[in-house]
Protein backbone atom coordinates (compact mmCIF):
# COMPACT_ATOMS: atom_id res chain seq x y z
CA UNK A 1 0.00 0.00 0.00
CA UNK A 2 1.42 3.30 -1.08
CA UNK A 3 1.93 6.34 1.39
CA UNK A 4 -0.70 8.79 1.81
CA UNK A 5 1.26 11.48 -0.32
CA UNK A 6 -1.26 9.58 -3.35
CA UNK A 7 -4.04 10.36 -1.52
CA UNK A 8 -6.95 12.50 -3.65
CA UNK A 9 -6.25 15.79 -3.17
CA UNK A 10 -7.45 18.38 -1.33
CA UNK A 11 -10.94 19.67 -2.13
CA UNK A 12 -14.26 18.08 -3.15
CA UNK A 13 -14.33 15.25 -4.97
CA UNK A 14 -17.34 12.97 -5.56
CA UNK A 15 -17.66 9.57 -4.67
CA UNK A 16 -17.15 8.31 -8.67
CA UNK A 17 -13.62 9.83 -8.43
CA UNK A 18 -12.95 8.79 -5.14
CA UNK A 19 -13.40 5.16 -6.70
CA UNK A 20 -11.66 6.03 -9.80
CA UNK A 21 -8.63 7.00 -7.68
CA UNK A 22 -8.42 3.87 -5.77
CA UNK A 23 -9.17 1.15 -8.44
CA UNK A 24 -5.58 3.01 -10.07
CA UNK A 25 -3.78 2.98 -6.98
CA UNK A 26 -0.93 0.64 -7.03
CA UNK A 27 0.21 -1.45 -3.85
CA UNK A 28 4.06 -0.18 -2.91
CA UNK A 29 5.88 -2.89 -0.79
CA UNK A 30 7.46 -2.18 2.11
CA UNK A 31 10.59 -1.16 1.28
CA UNK A 32 9.22 1.49 -0.94
CA UNK A 33 7.24 2.50 2.22
CA UNK A 34 10.13 2.74 4.65
CA UNK A 35 12.14 4.67 1.96
CA UNK A 36 10.36 7.59 1.33
CA UNK A 37 9.93 10.23 3.33
CA UNK A 38 7.30 10.99 6.19
CA UNK A 39 4.76 13.25 4.65
CA UNK A 40 1.59 13.85 6.61
CA UNK A 41 -1.13 12.49 5.13
CA UNK A 42 -4.18 14.67 3.06
CA UNK A 43 -7.26 13.99 4.02
CA UNK A 44 -9.46 13.37 0.98
CA UNK A 45 -12.80 15.24 1.98
CA UNK A 46 -16.29 13.29 -0.19
CA UNK A 47 -18.98 15.71 -1.00
CA UNK A 48 -21.80 13.65 -1.88
CA UNK A 49 -24.21 16.35 -4.18
CA UNK A 50 -27.98 15.57 -4.81
CA UNK A 51 -27.35 15.14 -8.15
CA UNK A 52 -24.89 12.18 -7.71
CA UNK A 53 -26.68 10.92 -4.23
CA UNK A 54 -28.99 8.46 -6.15
CA UNK A 55 -26.18 6.96 -8.12
CA UNK A 56 -24.09 6.09 -5.20
CA UNK A 57 -26.37 6.31 -2.51
CA UNK A 58 -26.67 2.37 -2.72
CA UNK A 59 -23.09 0.60 -3.08
CA UNK A 60 -22.55 -3.20 -2.85
CA UNK A 61 -20.05 -5.26 -1.36
CA UNK A 62 -17.62 -4.76 -4.19
CA UNK A 63 -17.75 -1.30 -4.77
CA UNK A 64 -17.20 -0.71 -0.91
CA UNK A 65 -14.01 -2.85 -1.80
CA UNK A 66 -12.87 -1.00 -4.79
CA UNK A 67 -13.14 2.23 -2.47
CA UNK A 68 -10.18 0.69 -0.85
CA UNK A 69 -9.39 3.06 2.21
CA UNK A 70 -11.00 5.51 0.77
CA UNK A 71 -14.61 3.48 2.41
CA UNK A 72 -12.85 4.46 5.93
CA UNK A 73 -15.19 6.94 7.63
CA UNK A 74 -17.95 6.98 5.73
CA UNK A 75 -21.09 7.11 7.56
CA UNK A 76 -23.61 4.14 6.40
CA UNK A 77 -26.88 2.48 6.74
CA UNK A 78 -26.01 -1.68 5.95
CA UNK A 79 -28.86 -3.69 5.81
CA UNK A 80 -28.45 -7.34 6.61
CA UNK A 81 -30.67 -10.74 6.67
CA UNK A 82 -31.15 -10.33 10.36
CA UNK A 83 -31.66 -6.04 10.87
CA UNK A 84 -30.29 -3.20 9.62
CA UNK A 85 -27.47 -0.94 11.73
CA UNK A 86 -26.04 2.99 11.36
CA UNK A 87 -22.31 3.43 11.58
CA UNK A 88 -19.07 4.49 10.49
CA UNK A 89 -16.92 2.12 8.35
CA UNK A 90 -14.10 1.17 10.37
CA UNK A 91 -12.19 -1.25 7.97
CA UNK A 92 -12.82 -3.42 5.63
CA UNK A 93 -10.91 -7.03 5.02
CA UNK A 94 -11.74 -8.58 1.67
CA UNK A 95 -9.32 -11.38 3.08
CA UNK A 96 -11.25 -12.28 5.76
CA UNK A 97 -15.12 -11.44 4.03
CA UNK A 98 -15.74 -8.82 6.61
CA UNK A 99 -16.02 -5.65 8.07
CA UNK A 100 -16.75 -3.64 11.07
CA UNK A 101 -18.49 -0.55 12.19
CA UNK A 102 -18.02 1.82 14.76
CA UNK A 103 -20.33 4.37 16.49
CA UNK A 104 -23.42 2.00 15.93
CA UNK A 105 -26.83 2.14 16.19
CA UNK A 106 -30.93 0.88 15.15
CA UNK A 107 -31.49 3.54 12.39
CA UNK A 108 -35.23 3.00 13.17
CA UNK A 109 -35.09 3.69 17.15
CA UNK A 110 -31.44 4.75 17.91
CA UNK A 111 -30.72 2.26 20.61
CA UNK A 112 -26.74 2.54 20.33
CA UNK A 113 -24.35 -0.43 20.01
CA UNK A 114 -21.62 -0.51 22.48
CA UNK A 115 -17.99 -1.17 20.75
CA UNK A 116 -17.10 -2.73 17.02
CA UNK A 117 -20.01 -4.32 14.92
CA UNK A 118 -18.32 -7.30 12.76
CA UNK A 119 -20.03 -7.90 9.41
CA UNK A 120 -19.38 -10.54 7.42
CA UNK A 121 -20.00 -10.17 3.54
CA UNK A 122 -22.34 -13.03 2.91
CA UNK A 123 -24.48 -11.35 5.33
CA UNK A 124 -24.64 -8.03 3.57
CA UNK A 125 -28.09 -7.53 1.72
CA UNK A 126 -27.25 -3.38 1.09
CA UNK A 127 -25.28 -0.51 1.60
CA UNK A 128 -26.47 3.05 1.64
CA UNK A 129 -23.92 5.75 2.15
CA UNK A 130 -25.59 8.92 4.09
CA UNK A 131 -22.89 11.04 4.74
CA UNK A 132 -18.83 11.11 6.27
CA UNK A 133 -17.30 11.00 9.51
CA UNK A 134 -14.96 13.86 9.10
CA UNK A 135 -13.38 13.00 12.40
CA UNK A 136 -13.19 9.37 12.12
CA UNK A 137 -11.85 9.38 8.42
CA UNK A 138 -9.04 11.50 9.49
CA UNK A 139 -8.21 9.42 12.74
CA UNK A 140 -8.84 6.20 10.39
CA UNK A 141 -6.40 7.20 7.60
CA UNK A 142 -3.26 8.13 9.99
CA UNK A 143 -3.66 4.87 11.45
CA UNK A 144 -3.27 3.14 7.68
CA UNK A 145 -0.62 6.05 7.03
CA UNK A 146 1.11 5.14 9.79
CA UNK A 147 1.09 1.28 9.43
CA UNK A 148 2.44 1.60 5.65
CA UNK A 149 5.41 3.44 6.91
CA UNK A 150 6.50 0.98 9.72
CA UNK A 151 4.31 -2.22 9.21
CA UNK A 152 1.91 -4.19 10.66
CA UNK A 153 2.89 -4.10 14.68
CA UNK A 154 2.62 -8.26 15.23
CA UNK A 155 3.80 -7.80 18.67
CA UNK A 156 0.77 -6.65 20.90
CA UNK A 157 1.45 -4.60 24.13
CA UNK A 158 1.21 -7.16 27.11
CA UNK A 159 -1.09 -5.89 29.56
CA UNK A 160 -0.49 -6.87 33.17
CA UNK A 161 -3.38 -6.65 35.72
CA UNK A 162 -2.91 -4.18 38.38
CA UNK A 163 -2.95 -7.32 41.22
CA UNK A 164 0.23 -9.16 39.32
CA UNK A 165 1.81 -5.52 39.13
CA UNK A 166 1.90 -5.38 42.68
CA UNK A 167 3.74 -8.41 43.55
CA UNK A 168 6.56 -6.96 41.70
CA UNK A 169 6.74 -3.51 43.51
CA UNK A 170 7.67 -5.84 46.83
CA UNK A 171 11.45 -5.43 47.33
CA UNK A 172 11.70 -5.63 50.99
CA UNK A 173 13.74 -8.62 51.87
CA UNK A 174 12.51 -10.88 54.94
CA UNK A 175 14.55 -12.49 57.72
CA UNK A 176 15.32 -16.33 56.33
CA UNK A 177 15.00 -17.79 59.86
CA UNK A 178 11.49 -16.00 60.14
CA UNK A 179 10.41 -17.35 56.89
CA UNK A 180 11.30 -21.09 57.41
CA UNK A 181 9.68 -20.90 60.81
CA UNK A 182 13.31 -21.27 62.83
CA UNK A 183 12.22 -18.38 65.29
CA UNK A 184 9.15 -17.57 66.04
CA UNK A 185 7.15 -15.12 63.85
CA UNK A 186 6.09 -11.92 65.04
CA UNK A 187 3.61 -9.46 64.07
CA UNK A 188 4.17 -8.95 59.95
CA UNK A 189 3.41 -5.08 60.51
CA UNK A 190 3.29 -2.45 63.48
CA UNK A 191 -0.40 -2.43 62.57
CA UNK A 192 -1.17 -6.01 63.50
CA UNK A 193 -1.60 -7.48 67.24
CA UNK A 194 0.00 -10.04 68.69
CA UNK A 195 -0.51 -13.36 68.95
CA UNK A 196 -2.04 -12.57 72.74
CA UNK A 197 -4.50 -10.18 71.02
CA UNK A 198 -5.73 -12.55 68.25
CA UNK A 199 -9.24 -14.04 69.59
CA UNK A 200 -9.56 -18.07 69.54
CA UNK A 201 -11.08 -19.92 66.74
CA UNK A 202 -14.83 -20.53 66.91
CA UNK A 203 -15.54 -22.29 70.35
CA UNK A 204 -18.08 -24.48 67.86
CA UNK A 205 -14.70 -26.64 66.78
CA UNK A 206 -13.77 -29.27 69.44
CA UNK A 207 -10.16 -29.39 69.84
CA UNK A 208 -7.82 -30.92 71.98
CA UNK A 209 -6.77 -28.96 75.04
CA UNK A 210 -3.36 -29.71 75.26
CA UNK A 211 -0.09 -31.07 73.72
CA UNK A 212 2.91 -33.57 75.14
CA UNK A 213 6.34 -34.07 73.83
CA UNK A 214 7.43 -38.03 74.60
CA UNK A 215 10.96 -38.67 73.76
CA UNK A 216 11.62 -42.27 75.43
CA UNK A 217 10.71 -45.32 75.66
CA UNK A 218 9.09 -45.53 79.32
CA UNK A 219 5.54 -45.62 80.97
CA UNK A 220 4.61 -42.00 79.60
CA UNK A 221 4.87 -43.80 75.78
CA UNK A 222 2.78 -46.71 76.95
CA UNK A 223 -0.02 -44.97 78.24
CA UNK A 224 0.34 -42.46 75.15
CA UNK A 225 -0.07 -45.56 73.38
CA UNK A 226 -2.83 -47.37 75.24
CA UNK A 227 -4.69 -43.85 75.23
CA UNK A 228 -4.40 -43.71 71.57
CA UNK A 229 -6.06 -47.47 71.24
CA UNK A 230 -9.09 -46.49 72.91
CA UNK A 231 -9.71 -43.57 70.09
CA UNK A 232 -11.85 -44.76 67.20
CA UNK A 233 -10.99 -41.57 64.93
CA UNK A 234 -6.92 -40.26 65.78
CA UNK A 235 -5.36 -37.27 63.37
CA UNK A 236 -1.36 -38.34 62.21
CA UNK A 237 0.98 -36.30 60.85
CA UNK A 238 4.74 -36.99 60.11
CA UNK A 239 7.74 -34.46 60.12
CA UNK A 240 11.37 -34.89 59.10
CA UNK A 241 13.96 -34.86 56.53
CA UNK A 242 13.14 -35.45 52.31
CA UNK A 243 10.30 -37.47 54.15
CA UNK A 244 9.89 -40.51 51.70
CA UNK A 245 11.57 -43.72 50.79
CA UNK A 246 14.96 -42.16 51.07
CA UNK A 247 14.76 -39.58 53.79
CA UNK A 248 14.51 -39.32 57.87
CA UNK A 249 11.76 -39.12 59.96
CA UNK A 250 12.05 -37.39 62.72
CA UNK A 251 8.28 -36.60 64.81
CA UNK A 252 5.22 -38.45 64.60
CA UNK A 253 1.94 -36.20 65.82
CA UNK A 254 -1.08 -37.96 67.05
CA UNK A 255 -4.08 -35.81 68.14
CA UNK A 256 -7.02 -37.56 70.23
CA UNK A 257 -10.37 -35.90 71.12
CA UNK A 258 -8.93 -34.64 73.99
CA UNK A 259 -4.84 -34.53 73.55
CA UNK A 260 -2.17 -34.29 71.39
CA UNK A 261 1.31 -36.25 71.42
CA UNK A 262 4.23 -35.85 70.02
CA UNK A 263 6.37 -38.68 69.92
CA UNK A 264 10.29 -37.65 69.01
CA UNK A 265 11.02 -40.73 67.26
CA UNK A 266 14.46 -39.28 65.77
CA UNK A 267 15.12 -39.27 69.96
CA UNK A 268 13.81 -42.70 70.49
CA UNK A 269 14.65 -44.07 67.17
CA UNK A 270 11.79 -45.02 64.46
CA UNK A 271 12.24 -48.66 64.54
CA UNK A 272 11.97 -48.70 68.42
CA UNK A 273 8.74 -46.36 67.99
CA UNK A 274 7.06 -49.46 65.70
CA UNK A 275 8.13 -51.60 67.48
CA UNK A 276 7.16 -51.06 71.02
CA UNK A 277 3.43 -50.63 69.65
CA UNK A 278 3.10 -47.53 67.34
CA UNK A 279 3.65 -49.58 63.81
CA UNK A 280 0.41 -51.74 65.61
CA UNK A 281 -1.46 -48.58 65.34
CA UNK A 282 -1.23 -47.28 62.21
CA UNK A 283 -2.13 -50.67 60.88
CA UNK A 284 -4.97 -51.20 62.79
CA UNK A 285 -8.26 -51.36 60.84
CA UNK A 286 -10.21 -50.38 63.67
CA UNK A 287 -8.95 -46.68 64.52
CA UNK A 288 -9.29 -44.33 61.46
CA UNK A 289 -6.57 -42.31 60.98
CA UNK A 290 -7.08 -38.58 59.22
CA UNK A 291 -4.16 -37.16 57.57
CA UNK A 292 -3.38 -34.62 54.67
CA UNK A 293 -1.42 -36.21 52.15
CA UNK A 294 -0.56 -39.39 52.87
CA UNK A 295 1.90 -39.86 49.47
CA UNK A 296 5.45 -39.74 51.35
CA UNK A 297 4.10 -41.01 54.77
CA UNK A 298 2.99 -43.91 53.20
CA UNK A 299 5.93 -44.48 50.98
CA UNK A 300 8.48 -44.17 53.66
CA UNK A 301 6.74 -46.62 56.00
CA UNK A 302 6.35 -49.01 53.03
CA UNK A 303 10.09 -49.05 51.64
CA UNK A 304 11.77 -48.77 54.72
CA UNK A 305 10.03 -50.78 57.53
CA UNK A 306 7.69 -52.73 55.78
CA UNK A 307 4.64 -51.11 57.56
CA UNK A 308 1.47 -50.00 55.34
CA UNK A 309 -1.20 -46.78 57.05
CA UNK A 310 -4.58 -49.17 56.99
CA UNK A 311 -7.91 -47.46 57.55
CA UNK A 312 -6.81 -43.92 56.17
CA UNK A 313 -9.11 -40.97 55.91
CA UNK A 314 -7.05 -38.85 53.24
CA UNK A 315 -8.24 -34.90 54.10
CA UNK A 316 -6.32 -33.51 50.71
CA UNK A 317 -7.68 -37.07 48.93
CA UNK A 318 -11.31 -36.10 50.50
CA UNK A 319 -11.09 -32.76 48.68
CA UNK A 320 -10.70 -33.86 44.96
CA UNK A 321 -12.60 -36.24 45.51
CA UNK A 322 -15.32 -33.24 46.56
CA UNK A 323 -13.96 -31.11 43.98
CA UNK A 324 -14.67 -33.99 41.12
CA UNK A 325 -18.46 -34.50 42.57
CA UNK A 326 -19.20 -30.41 42.67
CA UNK A 327 -17.35 -30.07 38.70
CA UNK A 328 -19.24 -33.05 36.87
CA UNK A 329 -16.15 -35.61 37.30
CA UNK A 330 -13.28 -33.07 36.15
CA UNK A 331 -10.47 -33.95 38.29
CA UNK A 332 -8.68 -30.60 39.47
CA UNK A 333 -4.57 -30.72 38.58
CA UNK A 334 -3.38 -28.95 41.45
CA UNK A 335 -3.61 -29.98 45.65
CA UNK A 336 -5.04 -27.64 48.20
CA UNK A 337 -2.43 -27.12 51.32
CA UNK A 338 -3.66 -28.19 54.85
CA UNK A 339 -4.01 -24.05 55.90
CA UNK A 340 -6.30 -22.95 53.08
CA UNK A 341 -8.62 -26.58 53.77
CA UNK A 342 -8.89 -25.40 57.29
CA UNK A 343 -9.72 -21.53 56.48
CA UNK A 344 -12.24 -22.83 54.08
CA UNK A 345 -13.76 -25.54 55.88
CA UNK A 346 -13.68 -24.54 59.27
CA UNK A 347 -13.30 -20.73 58.67
CA UNK A 348 -10.15 -20.40 61.00
CA UNK A 349 -7.67 -17.21 61.06
CA UNK A 350 -4.13 -17.88 59.46
CA UNK A 351 -3.17 -16.75 62.67
CA UNK A 352 -4.24 -20.16 64.12
CA UNK A 353 -2.27 -22.34 61.44
CA UNK A 354 0.62 -23.61 60.84
CA UNK A 355 2.53 -22.53 57.21
CA UNK A 356 5.05 -24.97 56.17
CA UNK A 357 7.65 -23.33 54.08
CA UNK A 358 10.08 -25.39 52.33
CA UNK A 359 12.45 -23.68 49.20
CA UNK A 360 12.74 -26.00 46.41
CA UNK A 361 16.75 -25.46 45.86
CA UNK A 362 17.32 -25.55 49.75
CA UNK A 363 14.66 -28.36 50.52
CA UNK A 364 16.88 -30.40 52.74
CA UNK A 365 18.82 -27.93 54.25
CA UNK A 366 15.09 -26.18 55.29
CA UNK A 367 13.56 -29.75 56.92
CA UNK A 368 16.69 -30.13 58.91
CA UNK A 369 15.14 -27.69 61.61
CA UNK A 370 12.93 -30.52 62.57
CA UNK A 371 16.43 -32.61 63.63
CA UNK A 372 17.39 -29.71 65.90
CA UNK A 373 17.32 -30.84 69.44
CA UNK A 374 15.93 -29.21 71.31
CA UNK A 375 12.95 -28.43 69.27
CA UNK A 376 11.97 -24.78 69.80
CA UNK A 377 8.99 -24.36 71.42
CA UNK A 378 7.05 -22.60 68.66
CA UNK A 379 7.71 -25.65 66.15
CA UNK A 380 6.34 -27.72 68.81
CA UNK A 381 3.19 -25.79 68.44
CA UNK A 382 3.41 -26.04 65.15
CA UNK A 383 3.53 -29.78 65.15
CA UNK A 384 0.59 -30.14 67.24
CA UNK A 385 -1.25 -27.13 65.11
CA UNK A 386 -1.00 -29.33 61.92
CA UNK A 387 -3.23 -32.21 63.49
CA UNK A 388 -5.34 -30.28 65.60
CA UNK A 389 -7.87 -29.72 63.62
CA UNK A 390 -7.89 -32.60 61.10
CA UNK A 391 -10.72 -35.09 62.98
CA UNK A 392 -13.19 -31.69 62.75
CA UNK A 393 -12.05 -31.38 59.13
CA UNK A 394 -12.42 -34.65 58.31
CA UNK A 395 -16.65 -34.46 59.43
CA UNK A 396 -16.50 -31.48 57.14
CA UNK A 397 -15.25 -32.90 54.09
CA UNK A 398 -17.92 -35.98 54.70
CA UNK A 399 -20.97 -33.94 54.55
CA UNK A 400 -19.78 -33.17 50.73
CA UNK A 401 -19.10 -36.72 49.99
CA UNK A 402 -21.69 -38.96 49.78
CA UNK A 403 -20.18 -42.30 48.36
CA UNK A 404 -17.05 -44.35 49.44
CA UNK A 405 -13.91 -42.65 48.81
CA UNK A 406 -11.39 -45.63 48.84
CA UNK A 407 -10.75 -46.16 45.93
CA UNK A 408 -9.36 -42.18 45.36
CA UNK A 409 -7.35 -43.66 48.82
CA UNK A 410 -6.24 -46.30 47.83
CA UNK A 411 -4.74 -44.55 44.47
CA UNK A 412 -3.07 -42.03 47.09
CA UNK A 413 -1.22 -45.07 49.12
CA UNK A 414 0.46 -46.28 45.92
CA UNK A 415 1.32 -43.30 44.23
CA UNK A 416 4.82 -42.95 45.14
CA UNK A 417 5.01 -46.70 47.21
CA UNK A 418 4.37 -48.71 43.53
CA UNK A 419 6.95 -46.65 41.72
CA UNK A 420 10.19 -46.95 40.86
CA UNK A 421 12.60 -44.75 42.80
CA UNK A 422 13.59 -42.38 39.13
CA UNK A 423 10.14 -42.05 38.49
CA UNK A 424 9.18 -40.65 41.76
CA UNK A 425 12.14 -38.22 41.76
CA UNK A 426 10.35 -37.09 38.77
CA UNK A 427 6.85 -36.47 40.63
CA UNK A 428 6.09 -33.12 42.35
CA UNK A 429 3.59 -33.16 45.06
CA UNK A 430 1.76 -30.32 44.54
CA UNK A 431 -0.05 -31.98 41.36
CA UNK A 432 -3.13 -34.47 42.13
CA UNK A 433 -1.62 -38.01 41.36
CA UNK A 434 -1.94 -39.06 37.44
CA UNK A 435 -3.89 -42.05 38.76
CA UNK A 436 -6.49 -39.97 40.41
CA UNK A 437 -6.39 -37.56 37.49
CA UNK A 438 -7.78 -40.62 34.94
CA UNK A 439 -10.82 -40.87 37.01
CA UNK A 440 -12.28 -37.45 35.86
CA UNK A 441 -13.63 -37.40 32.72
CA UNK A 442 -11.50 -34.31 32.19
CA UNK A 443 -8.71 -32.84 33.91
CA UNK A 444 -8.84 -29.12 34.74
CA UNK A 445 -6.07 -26.32 35.95
CA UNK A 446 -7.78 -25.36 39.27
CA UNK A 447 -6.65 -22.05 41.00
CA UNK A 448 -5.40 -22.72 44.82
CA UNK A 449 -5.19 -19.95 47.21
CA UNK A 450 -1.91 -19.23 49.49
CA UNK A 451 -3.02 -18.27 52.94
CA UNK A 452 0.42 -17.53 54.13
CA UNK A 453 0.78 -14.23 55.26
CA UNK A 454 4.14 -14.04 53.73
CA UNK A 455 2.62 -15.14 50.44
CA UNK A 456 0.75 -12.38 47.94
CA UNK A 457 -1.53 -14.77 45.80
CA UNK A 458 -2.41 -14.57 42.03
CA UNK A 459 -3.91 -16.28 39.62
CA UNK A 460 -0.47 -17.12 37.55
CA UNK A 461 1.77 -16.25 40.10
CA UNK A 462 3.54 -16.28 44.01
CA UNK A 463 6.06 -14.63 45.34
CA UNK A 464 6.92 -14.00 49.29
CA UNK A 465 5.82 -10.51 50.05
CA UNK A 466 7.64 -8.51 53.04
CA UNK A 467 4.08 -7.82 54.82
CA UNK A 468 0.69 -9.29 55.53
CA UNK A 469 -1.59 -8.00 53.43
CA UNK A 470 -5.23 -7.02 55.06
CA UNK A 471 -7.68 -8.24 51.85
CA UNK A 472 -5.53 -11.58 51.20
CA UNK A 473 -7.92 -14.10 52.16
CA UNK A 474 -10.22 -12.18 50.21
CA UNK A 475 -7.93 -12.45 47.12
CA UNK A 476 -7.50 -16.08 47.50
CA UNK A 477 -11.53 -17.04 47.75
CA UNK A 478 -11.70 -14.92 44.89
CA UNK A 479 -9.54 -16.86 42.48
CA UNK A 480 -10.56 -20.32 44.01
Amino acid sequence: MESHKNLPLKGSTSLAQAKSSMSTRPKSNMNNAQSSSVVRPTVCKLNISSSEENQYNNLSVEEIIGLGDDSLGLKVVLTTKEEAYMGVINYVLPASRRLALEKVCNPKTGKKHPGLKTIFFHNVLNISVIGENKEARQRLLKDVYHEDQRGKQLLMKKIVHPHITKLHNETTEIDEDILLGRVEQKSLTNNISTEKDVPPPPPKIPRPAKWIIIDTIGDAFKKALCFIRSENVIAMGMEGQNLGRCGTLAWITVATSTMIFLFDVAAIGVSETLKEGMGDIIQDSTITKVVHDCRSMEDLLHHQFNINLNNVFDTQAAEVYAYMLSHRGAVPSFVSSLPSLLIHYLGLSPHHLFFSRVREECAEDDESVWLERPLSSHLCESLARSVMYLRELRLELLDLILVDLAQVTQLYLGALRDKDSTTVKNLESHVVPAEVQKLGRCSVINSIGSYDPYISYSRDSLKINSQRKATIGQRCQKYR
